[in-house]
């Protein structure tokens, strides 16, 4: 079993849900911390994964111990995410949106929208503690459907009832989660998914650092169906501040009368904005699966 399988079964996520509704965070941070370090000396393949990821995205210039370092702190901030996440389940709505600075500008954007009867397509980056940040967005009542990873494993599928909480509705992609989302935002409804994990059905090869690699296009293509509002959010955290929620929008989707055009084109620009929010924090990417394939090039 690889030890991403392993990690994401439904034994080690109760685990984790046991251990960080039952110790202070100073255990769990120091769990984490531990776990990192025999990742890193252990070099399983998921390492190399995300040693690999790393370097496309930070370039030569960055030696091999530096490089070694920010793989480390990757796995270490994913379980002090995790950790966090899992502490959260079963706070007040109140106390949740403590948890992440989420700029009250983006809520009255989406409300703004919906009022006036306008979908709101909000895509996420997989920075940081972005299951966190969707906990303290329900928190303020606005009722959204998240798309989620598709066929997920046993422990995504305890992640995706706890996700469920106040006024989200978790769907894992398929035919019919999509058809509801499309609906939703033709009624003026909200829906949030991903613009960095594609899906193996509806992915394109887009410049991405520098190099093409895999990008889902189903959002754009969603977004140009619909015509609704789109907004890029990216998670990150400070030692000093904690999580905080950055966004860019709304984003304008260009027409140009040839829909697979437009797809690609849209999906390029969507790529420059999730670049700078990497760039930003590279060590913060939850990104666990290589993301250029081999031998491209652009």
């Amino acid at each position: 079993m690889r030890l991403q399988d392993f990690t994401s079964s439904k034994l080690m996520t109760q685990l984790g849900l046991f251990i960080a509704q039952h110790t202070p965070r100073r255990v769990g941070y120091g769990l984490a911390r531990i776990v990192a370090s025999i990742i890193a000396h252990r070099k399983p393949e998921i390492y190399w994964t995300v040693r690999t990821n790393l370097r496309q995205i930070v370039g030569p210039e960055v030696d091999e111990g530096a490089l070694h370092e920010m793989a480390r702190q990757v796995f270490f901030h994913a379980g002090q995410t995790y950790y966090d996440f899992f502490h959260a389940i079963g706070q007040p709505p109140e106390a949740l949106v403590k948890e992440v600075q989420v700029p009250e500008s983006l809520i009255e954007q989406i409300r703004s929208e919906m009022a006036r009867g306008q979908g709101v397509l909000l895509l996420g980056t997989h920075m940081s503690n972005f299951d966190l940040v969707g906990l303290a967005i329900s928190a303020h009542d606005l009722p959204i459907q998240m798309l989620s990873l598709a066929d997920p494993q046993a422990g995504f599928h305890i992640l995706n009832r706890l996700r469920a909480m106040g006024s989200f509705e978790v769907t894992p992609i398929t035919p019919g989660s999509l058809r509801a989302a499309i609906r939703r935002l033709k009624n003026g409804g909200v829906v949030l998914t991903g613009a960095d994990r594609p899906i193996s059905q509806d992915r394109e090869l887009i410049e991405f650092f520098g190099r093409p690699a895999y990008l889902p296009v189903g959002p754009v293509r969603m977004a140009l169906m619909t015509g609704a509002t789109v907004f890029v959010g990216s998670c990150h955290h400070d030692p000093d501040e904690g999580y905080a929620l950055k966004f860019t929008g709304p984003i304008e989707m260009v027409r140009t009368g040839d829909r697979r055009q437009e797809v690609l084109t849209n999906t390029s620009r969507l790529a420059v904005t999730l670049e700078g929010y990497v760039r930003a924090h590279p060590e913060q990417w939850m990104m666990f699966h290589p993301f250029w394939p081999e031998g491209s090039h652009v």
